[in-house]
């Protein structure tokens, strides 16, 4: 695979992260899931660093739901929790994860690894 191809691959790992359309409402600032970004909304903002290997901790899994035999692909809480914290919400004892949220450091890895592919194509080329 060569590097352009990598680089829409990793597009297209992130873009698929993305959730549909939600409709927010004033209520719904500072939210879990709010789709609010308004950095006048925000202090202490800092850039993800690390976020390869953080998200590398993560394993996608196939399962099935226990009540109605579903099949289904997603991430387990648990090890969410382990990594990022912050993305995941407990409701009624049962663990969930904001996905949504996964985008930031996703995009962030595309950005660590298109370092990493443009210093190896400079290599490659003398």
């Amino acid at each position: 695979m060569n590097s352009a191809n990598l680089r829409t691959a990793i597009a297209a790992i992130v873009f698929a992260a993305l959730p549909g359309t939600v409709l927010a409402h004033n209520h719904d600032i500072g939210a879990p899931c709010c789709p609010f970004s308004d950095a006048r909304l925000k202090s202490s903002i800092e850039p993800l660093t690390d976020s390869t290997s953080q998200l590398l901790k993560l394993q996608g899994v196939h399962f099935n739901w226990k009540d109605t035999g579903r099949s289904d692909i997603g991430l387990v809480a648990q090890d969410v929790q382990a990594v990022y914290p912050q993305l995941v919400h407990e409701k009624e004892g049962a663990l969930s994860v904001d996905y949504q949220k996964l985008v930031a450091p996703l995009i962030e890895s595309v950005r660590q690894l298109n370092l990493r592919i443009e210093a190896l194509e400079k290599t490659r080329v003398h």
